[in-house]
């Protein structure tokens, strides 16, 4: 099989043109690295970009920067001026968009003069932030005058007003509870002035500690064995004789017998009824006969 080309291919090699002067040459590499030697940067803290960076930043900012063009004159926007705000058409707008932004800017115009007449208030809104500011607004002549109309109407001045401050069964009930917790701590207070003031006159002179007088409850009353120093020995009775009758225990009085709760009859058509009912039908019963029998005597005789 035949080759096409060359049989003898050639290798390219460095063509050597003689010996460059070593002097010269490095007088080329001195001053290429002369601005490098000794001169530290001007601020450690930065390092400067490349040129391609640079050239880079360049077409960025040309880019961005906005091409001239020829002036436009824009047509003026149809406004709408509703109290003190002015509804301007915005640009690319529908007109039936328009139309609609300004009748809902109309109705909560409405709404706030409405809010205004009601509470007696003024409504002021800041058309930038569109922030609204509620402030009350000054006494009218004429609103005095309506009011005391209105009073002269009832026939009694402060009649409604009464009748507005009637206050319900839960409002009465916290107030009365509030003043019993007032009381309570009233007392509270007058109890802790007591213990705490000692009221002392001036040149009072104590002789000795106080003696109660009031004995405590049931004092006298000896439960089980007796005390110390309680029971009464020989020298007492000679000191301070007392009667036989005294010494000797009080007789018990005997309680009779307590008499038997009386039969009820459970039979008849009034055992389902409750036993004092089936009492009081009964003893009426009784009743009953013993004025017929009495009845019948006298017919009698």
């Amino acid at each position: 099989m035949s080759r096409f080309g060359p049989k003898h291919r050639k290798i390219p090699v460095p063509k050597r043109h003689g010996v460059r002067d070593p002097l010269k040459r490095l007088a080329e590499k001195e001053a290429a690295i002369k601005d490098k030697i000794n001169n530290p940067p001007k601020e450690c803290d930065v390092q400067e970009v490349s040129q391609r960076f640079k050239r880079f930043v360049q077409l960025k900012e040309q880019a961005n920067r906005p091409q001239p063009r020829g002036e436009r004159h824009d047509r003026a926007q149809p406004k709408l001026k509703i109290g003190t705000t002015v509804v301007q058409k915005l640009p690319k707008e529908t007109e039936e968009s328009f139309l609609g932004r300004a009748s809902q800017i109309q109705r909560d115009r409405k709404e706030e003069a409405d809010f205004g007449l009601k509470f007696g208030v003024e409504v002021e809104r800041n058309e930038t932030t569109g922030a609204i500011k509620v402030r009350k607004r000054k006494g009218v002549e004429v609103d005095d005058m309506l009011k005391k109309r209105m009073k002269l109407r009832d026939g009694k001045p402060g009649k409604r007003a009464a009748k507005a401050k009637k206050m319900t069964f839960t409002e009465k009930k916290a107030q009365k509870q509030q003043k019993e917790q007032e009381r309570k701590h009233q007392e509270e207070e007058l109890l802790l002035k007591e213990y705490q003031y000692d009221y002392v006159p001036f040149g009072e002179v104590v002789q000795g500690p106080p003696t109660l007088k009031t004995l405590p409850r049931r004092a006298n009353r000896q439960e089980g064995a007796s005390r110390p120093a309680s029971k009464r020995l020989l020298l007492h009775s000679l000191v301070d004789p007392q009667p036989a009758e005294d010494e000797q225990p009080k007789a018990k009085k005997r309680k009779g017998k307590k008499a038997p709760p009386p039969k009820v009859d459970l039979k008849g058509k009034r055992k389902k009824l409750p036993v004092a009912t089936r009492m009081k039908i009964e003893s009426e019963q009784q009743n009953v006969i013993e004025m017929y029998r009495k009845l019948k005597k006298k017919v009698n005789q």
